[in-house]
């Protein structure tokens, strides 16, 4: 929390940051993968392509007001768009009241970006190299400069660590198998949590998102996998094409990065309880 700023009044403004980044998330979400700019043109309807006015577009508010509905054309808004806006706003709030500025900012841009991968990789099963490539070393500047927790050393291990064990695992389940187990952007993804959360981080990742995966797997071979992605243009340049783990029925992306979230929002208390403190 901010020094010398009133406690409601910096929740406040984390708050509706949190929410305004949601709602940029939503808009990377899905116009990276379709090779459209994010920044012209100004937000348009998915459905009618008509352009959204600005009190209509409104973060959590414009949602409610509307019904979850289009203003023009009466389409119904996925519900996805009302949860980024809302979950990163609670993760704002959280943040901020519980780590320090530089650090709380840091783990902030970390979870709008996990988020971001694990819409694309939920729709098209594509991790965007444009977001996992920068973040590596922008997650080793910030664990140096504003994670005390984390380090520049510990921050190198988990790049190391988290990259180098998922790129063996897809090598060897390749020559084992002869087809990809692993998809390069989940190896990238690892990559990037571990240059941000560091060698514990990157291994609770790949432990937790294994498990949370495998769940996801069973399920999805129970009840129905889900949807066969689009064909994106421009996904060559924008991303690496995955292939879920060791050829599961679900994207891996969206486990690890539900992982890699839970540990960005409570690493003392998972490092204090693992340590018996």
């Amino acid at each position: 929390m901010a020094a010398g700023i009133p406690g409601w009044l910096g929740g406040l403004f984390a708050f509706l940051f949190g929410a305004s980044v949601g709602s940029f998330v939503n808009l990377v979400a899905y116009r990276l993968p379709r090779d459209i700019s994010i920044v012209n043109p100004r937000s348009f309807c998915e459905k009618c392509n008509r352009q959204i006015p600005f009190w209509a577009n409104i973060p959590i508010l414009a949602y409610i007001g509307l019904r979850g509905r289009c203003l023009m054309c009466g389409a119904s808004i996925p519900l996805r768009h009302f949860m980024a806006e809302f979950s990163l706003a609670i993760i704002a709030l959280y943040l901020y009241f519980s780590f320090p500025p530089g650090d709380a900012f840091a783990r902030f841009v970390l979870c709008a970006a996990l988020f971001t991968i694990s819409l694309i990789d939920y729709d098209w099963r594509l991790i965007p190299n444009l977001i996992t490539w920068p973040g590596i070393p922008l997650g080793v500047l910030a664990a140096t400069f504003l994670m005390p927790e984390v380090g520049l050393k510990h921050s190198l291990i988990g790049v190391a660590l988290g990259w180098g064990f998922l790129f063996v695992t897809g090598e060897l389940y390749f020559w084992l198998r002869g087809r990809e187990g692993v998809g390069m952007g989940d190896v990238w993804l690892l990559g990037m949590v571990g240059a941000f959360l560091g060698w514990q981080g990157a291994l609770f990742t790949l432990f937790a998102g294994s498990i949370l995966g495998a769940v996801g797997g069973i399920l999805a071979a129970l009840f129905g996998s889900a949807p066969e992605p689009p064909v994106a243009e421009g996904a060559a340049e924008t991303g690496e094409s995955e292939v879920s783990l060791l050829q599961t029925a679900v994207p891996f992306g969206p486990f690890l990065a539900l992982a890699a979230g839970f540990f960005a929002l409570f690493q003392p208390q998972l490092v204090r309880w693992y340590l018996g403190g």
